[in-house]
C-alpha cells in the first residue's frame, strides 16, 4: 500500500522550560521507540489511553522529524508508526517498529515525490528543535 507523506505527522509532547521532551515508549524487546501517528485523532487516543501528565499532541514536520531523530532521539533505534494504546498491543510493536534511518528514508522520499511538498507546507524555524526526550514505560 502506498501512503502518501505529504501531510504532517504527529508527536506527543511535553513542554517545558528551555525546550519540549517527546514522548518514546518502550518495546516488549526492552528497546526505546519513538511513537509516530499519521493523524492528530489517532495521537489523541494513544495519549488519552496510554500516557498520564502534562502531554500534549503536536503536529511535526519532515525536517523536524529528522532533527528529533537524528539529535535528541538519535539513541532511539526504532519508530512506531500509529501504535495502538494499552499493553494488549505492547507485543504487536516490536514486529511493526522500523529502525528509525529506514522510516525516515521512507517518509523523506515520499515527501520529496509528493506534488504537494512543493506547496505552502507549515514551516518552523531552526530554533523549535527538541531539546530533551521521555520514555513512556510499559507495565
Amino acid at each position: 500500500m502506498s501512503r502518501t507523506c505529504s501531510r504532517p505527522l504527529w508527536l506527543i509532547v511535553k513542554y517545558r522550560v528551555g525546550g519540549m521532551e517527546v514522548l518514546r515508549t518502550t518495546l516488549a524487546s526492552g528497546r526505546e521507540a519513538l511513537p509516530v501517528f499519521s493523524f492528530e485523532d489517532e495521537a489523541r487516543m494513544f495519549l488519552e489511553l496510554g500516557t498520564s501528565g502534562c502531554w500534549q499532541v503536536r503536529e511535526t514536520t519532515a525536517g523536524e522529524l529528522t532533527s528529533i531523530l537524528f539529535g535528541p532521539c538519535a539513541g532511539v533505534g526504532r519508530v512506531v508508526l500509529d501504535p495502538l494504546p494499552g499493553s494488549f498491543a505492547e507485543p504487536s510493536m516490536d514486529l511493526v517498529s522500523m529502525g528509525r534511518k529506514a522510516f525516515m528514508e521512507s517518509y523523506l522520499k515520499h515527501v520529496e515525490t509528493s506534488p504537494l511538498a512543493t506547496g505552502s507546507g507549515h514551516r518552523r524555524r531552526q530554533g523549535d528543535v527538541i531539546v530533551r526526550t521521555a520514555t513512556l514505560e510499559r507495565g
